[in-house]
């Protein structure tokens, strides 16, 4: 990785255990601690911590301590340097000295992460390593920040950390897919809930922001949304408005934009005022259907 890491590599069953700071943390302590090249630790400062991953210092302290508690981390020994003479010791104190737990998970992840990494480093990149978990890359560079000053608040921070993740997962399903499967990206948002451990409304908003930030295109279709493109994550620390928990595609008409919502099916019609109570329950009943998607 470089001064400033661009990605950190993901799984779909990682959100099974850690919500998504851990997630983050944990990932990129991982990227150090499993590889042999490395030495199988990782050290590094807070602030280091804070500037690649776009959180703050307490954040990323509380964080490590749980992933601790959790045994996905684990802290070893700060090597003995009072016998080596001229030697700046200032980093070495106030880093972390990280390694990976015994969690049984945590285990599963970084072993198969190791094996990514050493593929990657042949010369033949075609032949992947036999996995369980489907990895992924999350842009973290995205929300680096620029300056010292660019801070946000800590739902927005959330809300954007959970935005990359999603973003993350898109990418990498439709680049295997325009490479390999030819099909298109359908998903719906109870699949996409269950795999993320977010709620139904959280998901919604995070596609939303998605789509208000120009990084996916998407159409609905019934109960499932259809993404026809997803495009590389630059910048996200600004730019969505407001969170959104109903799914909109957003169509151009010659006579200007026309909304279209997953949440009002345009097959049901409001029953007018001379119906009878029964088509009047039957259209609240379809309605609710339709909502807990």
């Amino acid at each position: 990785m470089r001064k400033n890491t661009e990605f950190v590599f993901m799984s779909t069953g990682l959100f099974e255990h850690l919500n998504e700071t851990e997630s983050y943390v944990f990932s990129f302590v991982t990227y150090f601690a499993c590889d042999k090249q490395k030495g199988q630790i990782f050290k590094r400062s807070t602030a280091s911590l804070c500037k690649n991953l776009g959180y703050s210092a307490n954040t990323i302290r509380s964080t490590i301590d749980k992933l601790v508690e959790k045994n996905f981390l684990a802290r070893a020994e700060k090597p003995d340097i009072k016998n080596k003479v001229l030697r700046y010791s200032y980093f070495d104190d106030i880093s972390h000295y990280l390694v990976i737990g015994t969690h049984q998970y945590a285990q599963e992840f970084s072993s198969e992460l190791s094996e990514i990494l050493n593929c990657l480093r042949k010369s033949n990149k075609h032949k992947q390593p036999d996995l369980r978990n489907i990895f992924f890359k999350v842009y973290v560079n995205a929300l680096q920040a620029s300056t010292k000053c660019e801070k946000w608040k800590r739902n927005q921070s959330r809300h954007l950390h959970k935005t990359l993740v999603l973003h993350g997962y898109l990418h990498n399903k439709i680049k295997f897919r325009d490479k390999f499967d030819k099909s298109t990206l359908s998903l719906s948002v109870p699949y996409l809930s269950a795999m993320m451990q977010w709620s139904r409304n959280t998901i919604r908003r995070v596609i939303n922001t998605l789509v208000e930030l120009g990084l996916v295109t998407l159409k609905l279709d019934g109960k499932r949304i259809t993404f026809t493109r997803v495009r590389i994550a630059e910048r996200v620390r600004a730019g969505y408005k407001q969170l959104k928990s109903r799914l909109f595609d957003i169509k151009q008409k010659s006579q200007g934009k026309t909304r279209h919502s997953i949440n009002k099916p345009t097959e049901l019609t409001r029953p007018g005022k001379k119906a009878t109570p029964a088509e009047h329950a039957y259209y609240l009943a379809e309605m609710r259907k339709a909502q807990n998607y």
